[in-house]
């Protein structure tokens, strides 16, 4: 139980406690947030924390600052100052104490202890209690390195190996002979195995040797040892065995034990009442067993034993099992684990180790820390979490210097801003190949954030090798008392140097996210999942480690060459790709782009230019200088950055382009910058547009549905783009997917043409007879005419991505037959007299034989087919020959429309009907003969009549 591992060095951070009044989880201790952590020990029912200000100064040259130590009992949240360490003037080392006597270690290997004297547990012979502490003598100038204590019995090491013990050995844990020993004796039994490291439990003791093996004395009354069976107490060493590989830690509980492999294995031992073991029972194991939920899944580096409970440490968390420490409060009994079906198992036990939640104390919600020591006691536990980089922003700066970095560090000191001035905080940037180690001025800024300007680090060994195109990573330490501690080095070795945040899984990695389609192999495809979750939390934990580093690298000299698309809605939404020459291997953690919007000073539009925010502000002015505010941009200067990351094909950086104000876009210049750190930027900028075009109406608006039909889009807020798009969406009952199609600007007209396409009509499909025969069969297939009427909605894309949502339409119509054309009325709107020799068809003139039509006359046919919606531009055209018999030598197209006329039966007819124009003067001087007439409903889709004797175009007489 006899918790203290290491000395701990002296390190600012976080304080947390573990106890009946935490709700199980580990809360800090505010109280130590500006204190520099020395020690930390516990043992039985308390816990204690030697503390240093942190900052500190004294007239007196050498002078050490003061140690003060804090004591925590039961469910004491709050610690509880012990005057009687001020007595102790050397820096304090450890603290080891048992159930009435305390004994301190400091630096230059002095033992000092007080306490009552019961079976001489304070080493000073006798029966004499030691009120104050006091140099124990029988270790005057052996030059201890190592102390421990257990209830009533205490064991040290001194700097040559030897080990002595005192106090009360009633099942040998003392490792003499003898029951009681008031002063220290040497402990001849134990010495020859060279131990580094002792742990003192209720009456046993483990130790680790030199040789990284386990060696146990004392009770084994319940397994404690390790041997494989219950014995007698011994108060000789025995070898353990049965744990493989070489040993990092061990740890003595009330009647378990427990020990840490170098591998990252953890075993245990012993009593297993509550489930203290970690195994998933509560059975007594009497030899080391290992704990198979742990493995693969926790690297375990330290374990603590407490009466009935136990704590593992990773690299920065803990894990628990055994009974959750009671509110002593309360008689409700903490019970959120499960329990094994048909097993009495008791309650508010663990039976396997779980993470603990490490939260911050404000929201209760989970920090950055890392936990660097635990130590445990009866009723608790108290966790350090030394002050730790968990992340560099921006974390990539050029090899010349001047970037401003915030680092973020858990635990630092936040005092009044006096103090923080007088606080000699230094950043320590380190790189191991190449050796270089450079340590600058830095100052706290926020809670936890310090700031610092990177060196020019050309003149380095970092500098030609950045020149060269190398992106090169340095450690981010730092201090706040000058340089005497620094944060950990968390730089990745080996292998996880050179994986970045620039490498992705590959295709086979991602495909193992979930299990395939068909024949399953569940356990090799379990095999792969797991290899799967196990691939990415690795490069999880590399990015983090990643992110605490400085990368220097080569700025791009020549910035970004091209961005695409060059445009982007004021909506926003657009990803943008901007063509840029990266360093390779570089962080992508604070990649940003910015959108420059450089105001106007005029436009060619005056009513436009009043609506300008400027200009509406200085209209308010009274007696206003009009010189002064025509010099007046339109708008004020405006910086949009946006996260951006990096082109998965290496070209250069991607973003998406931000949302902007709709009424001020006219007003702006725009252009785009590029930052590697998120606050330099490269020099060069790109120019980029941002629109807010809208579709104001399509000519023309129908279409044949089985014919292409070109279509003019007209718009409102159109720029030049060299990307042009239209997207087709088709009504959800027609069952068909929506359709991009391209599309180019006419710059004679200013309009955006595009083709409207046919639509797809499904064709029958041939199907097998009984005897296997190719003899087609018929489908249910979608007659054309069955499509007529479809809306089509037609929407607009400068940028291929995104699309204006005005809702136009266009309509695909069936076709069309009309018949032949005939005259319907002359020009003064009278019906045309019938010819009677017609009628008889005898003696017929051949001149005769030709209808004359003048200028107005109205003429049209019967057309079937024709929609019941208005027709856009409608057009009937017909040819024009100098002679009945000759060839067509010009078109006249006449305007149409479409009218309902009622036939001599009484019933309505669709007509297609145009009234004739001016002809054109016939050079022959002669009438025009007019043939071969068609129709459109759209002015593209012609539909010709059927052949139909010439009619005669006659100028009109003059008047």
């Amino acid at each position: 139980m006899s918790s203290l591992q290491q000395p701990t060095i002296t390190s600012s951070g976080e304080v947390y406690i573990l106890n009946g009044s935490t709700g199980g989880e580990l809360k800090p201790v505010p109280f130590f947030l500006n204190k520099n952590l020395r020690v930390l020990s516990a043992n039985l029912d308390r816990a204690c924390v030697a503390v240093e200000p942190t900052l500190w100064t004294s007239p007196v040259e050498g002078a050490l600052p003061p140690c003060s130590v804090y004591c925590f009992k039961a469910d004491q949240s709050e610690p509880e100052y012990r005057a009687e360490f001020e007595t102790i003037k050397a820096p304090i080392r450890q603290i080891a104490f048992g159930s009435s006597h305390t004994l301190v270690l400091t630096d230059d290997g002095t033992l000092y202890s007080r306490g009552v004297a019961m079976y001489g547990s304070t080493g000073h012979g006798g029966a004499r209690d030691v009120p104050e502490f006091t140099e124990v003598p029988a270790l005057k100038g052996r030059e201890v390195r190592f102390v421990a204590a257990g209830p009533f019995y205490s064991i040290a090491i001194t700097a040559q190996g030897a080990v002595y013990s005192w106090g009360k050995a009633f099942y040998g844990e003392t490792g003499l002979f003898t029951q009681v020993e008031a002063v220290p004796r040497f402990a001849a039994q134990v010495t020859p195995f060279k131990v580094t490291q002792v742990s003192c439990g209720h009456s046993h003791v483990l130790a680790r040797t030199q040789m990284q093996q386990c060696v146990s004395w004392g009770e084994n009354t319940c397994g404690q040892l390790g041997l494989g069976q219950k014995s007698k107490p011994t108060y000789k060493p025995q070898l353990l065995s049965a744990i493989p590989s070489q040993v990092l830690a061990v740890s003595a509980g009330w009647a378990h034990s427990v020990a840490v492999g170098t591998d990252g294995r953890a075993y245990s031992w012993g009593l297993n009442s509550h489930g203290q073991l970690g195994i998933g029972d509560t059975s007594t194991r009497l030899a080391p067993h290992l704990l198979h939920d742990l493995l693969g899944v926790h690297e375990v580096v330290a374990c603590e034993a407490a009466r009935a409970f136990t704590m593992f440490r990773t690299n920065n968390r803990a894990l628990m099992c055994g009974q959750i420490p009671p509110d002593l409060s309360s008689s409700v009994t903490m019970d959120f684990a499960p329990h094994r079906p048909g097993k009495h198992d008791p309650k508010g036990c663990i039976l396997a180790p779980v993470p603990l939640n490490l939260s911050t104390g404000e929201q209760g919600s989970k920090g950055m820390a890392e936990l660097s020591e635990i130590v445990v006691f009866d009723k608790g536990a108290i966790a350090f979490a030394r002050s730790t980089v968990y992340r560099v922003s921006p974390n990539v700066a050029p090899i010349q210097g001047g970037t401003k970095v915030r680092v973020s560090v858990t635990g630092i000191p936040y005092q009044e801003e006096e103090s923080l001035e007088k606080m000699n905080v230094q950043v320590r940037l380190r790189s191991h190949a190449p050796n270089c180690d450079l340590i600058v001025k830095g100052r706290i800024v926020e809670k936890d954030l310090v700031e610092f300007e990177t060196p020019d680090a050309s003149p380095s060994p970092l500098g030609a090798l950045v020149e060269q195109g190398t992106t090169l990573p340095v450690s981010v330490r730092v201090s706040v008392d000058g340089g005497f501690t620094w944060t950990p080095d968390r730089t990745p070795v080996g292998r996880e140097l050179e994986r970045t945040m620039r490498q992705f899984p590959t295709e086979q990695q991602r495909a193992g996210s979930g299990l395939a389609q068909g024949k399953k192999d569940i356990q090799k495809e379990l095999t792969e999942f797991k290899g799967d979750f196990e691939v990415r939390r690795n490069a999880l934990a590399v990015s983090s480690k990643c992110s605490t580093m400085l990368w220097y690298c080569k700025w791009p000299a020549d910035g970004p060459s091209q961005v695409e698309p060059g445009c982007a809605p004021v909506a926003g939404g657009t990803e943008v790709l901007i063509h840029v020459a990266l360093p390779a291997r570089m962080p992508t953690d604070n990649l940003t782009v910015k959108f420059l919007c450089t105001p106007k000073k005029n436009l060619e539009d005056a009513e436009l230019e009043a609506r300008a925010p400027m200009r509406r502000d200085a209209a308010e002015i009274i007696n206003s200088d009009p010189a002064t505010v025509a010099k007046l941009p339109l708008a004020g200067s405006l910086e949009v950055p946006v996260i951006a990351c990096l082109d998965p094909a290496g070209r250069g950086v991607c973003c998406v382009s931000p949302p902007m104000d709709a009424e001020c876009v006219h007003y702006y210049n725009y252009s785009v910058m590029v930052s590697l750190d998120g606050h330099n930027y490269m020099q060069r900028s790109l120019p980029f547009k941002i629109f807010d075009i809208h579709v104001a109406e399509l000519h023309p608006t129908l279409g044949v549905l089985t014919e292409n039909t070109e279509v003019r889009v007209k718009t409102v807020g159109f720029v030049q783009s060299d990307i042009l798009k239209v997207r087709l969406e088709f009504p959800k009952d027609a069952g068909k997917a929506f359709k991009t199609v391209p599309a180019h600007y006419d710059h004679t007209t200013g309009d955006v043409i595009f083709s409207m396409p046919p639509l797809d009509v499904p064709q029958a499909a041939p199907a097998l007879d009984a005897e296997g025969g190719g003899e087609e069969a018929p489908a249910e297939t979608e007659a054309p005419e069955a499509l007529a009427g479809m809306e089509v909605k037609v929407e607009l894309s400068l940028d291929g991505q995104t699309f204006t949502e005005d809702h136009v339409h266009f309509c695909y119509v069936g076709d069309i037959q009309p018949e032949v054309i005939k005259l319907l009325a002359n020009p003064d709107g009278n019906p045309p007299e019938e010819d009677p020799k017609a009628k008889t068809g005898k003696n017929k003139n051949p001149e005769d034989e030709f209808v004359t039509l003048q200028k107005g006359s109205k003429i049209g046919c019967v057309t079937a087919g024709l929609p019941s919606i208005a027709l856009d531009a409608p057009l009937l055209r017909c040819g024009l020959s100098a002679d009945a018999e000759g060839e067509v030598v010009q078109t006249l197209d006449m305007a149409a429309q479409v009218e309902s006329i009622a036939t001599a039966d009484g019933e309505e007819e669709l007509h297609f009907i145009a009234l004739v124009p001016e002809p054109p003067e016939n050079p022959n001087g002669g009438p025009w003969f007019v043939k071969r007439f068609q129709v459109s409903m759209n002015g593209q889709s012609f539909r010709a009549c059927p052949e139909q004797p010439p009619m005669k175009l006659e100028p009109l007489p003059p008047e």
